[in-house]
């Protein structure tokens, strides 16, 4: 793929997240003050599927890579962590700071292509980066991404990937290609959070194999601590996301 091709790509993905993105979660989350007094009462809850792999968080300096509405960033900050988002949708935003604003923490929020990341004042030197939940499928240079991710992180620094399983994605999810194997690059639906709500506009998704994201991590410099594989939410007999933790 030209470079031309994949920014031509990065900017359909880019026009799509912001196309109505703020007013669907208004609709998911019914208010960015309501959303703010859940992670209040329970930040570690929101937290749960991340904590057993961060431990302790305070006075760390955590990225959350593409962290969309800003729910993880704002329970990290509320467990006294130093946050910046980084995410490509002003409209995601919009509501993460307004989320902040109302839990009563400051997190930093960079709209930018994250693979020009590095390039941010002060965005080299993260204790830990946290990616949680439909990150990889939006690249189609998976070396390339882990080289920034590399970057970002200090010597010794965390790297936290809770993400779909491949298998689930690719075989049994609605709008995968049905072929493990695929390396074409797919249109589908953004995802919309209020299921009852309209269409915000196609994305193209490029999904990667088991083999080929271990192999990125590895090649960028990273060294793998433990990959965990967790259960479907809905059918337990199959994969449904894992949790790979390395350091750089």
């Amino acid at each position: 793929m030209t470079v031309g091709a994949e920014h031509d790509i990065t900017d359909a993905n880019r026009r799509a997240w912001n196309a109505q993105r703020y007013e669907a979660w208004l609709s998911a989350f019914e208010s960015p003050k309501a959303e703010a007094a859940k992670i209040i009462a329970d930040p570690e809850r929101i937290l749960r599927r991340l904590l057993p792999y961060l431990g302790q968080v305070a006075d760390k300096r955590i990225c959350n890579v593409q962290g969309s509405h800003g729910r993880v960033a704002v329970a990290l900050a509320r467990l006294r962590a130093e946050v910046m988002v980084i995410d490509f949708s002003a409209e995601n935003r919009r509501f993460a700071l307004e989320l902040a604003a109302a839990a009563e923490v400051t997190i930093d929020y960079a709209v930018c292509d994250v693979l020009k990341a590095a390039d941010l004042s002060g965005a080299c030197d993260f204790d830990v980066l946290v990616l949680e939940l439909g990150i990889l499928h939006y690249h189609q240079d998976l070396d390339l991404f882990f080289a920034v991710m590399r970057k970002l992180a200090v010597r010794g620094g965390v790297l936290v990937l809770n993400e779909f399983h491949p298998l689930q994605r690719k075989l049994f999810w609605s709008e995968g290609p049905k072929d493990y194997f695929q390396t074409k690059l797919t249109e589908a639906e953004v995802p919309n959070p209020d299921a009852a709500g309209a269409a915000l506009g196609k994305c193209l998704y490029r999904f990667w194999t088991m083999g080929e994201i271990v192999t990125a991590v590895i090649k960028a410099g990273f060294t793998i601590d433990r990959l965990d594989e967790h259960p479907d939410w809905i059918d337990p007999a199959i994969p449904g996301s894992f949790t790979l933790l390395a350091h750089a």
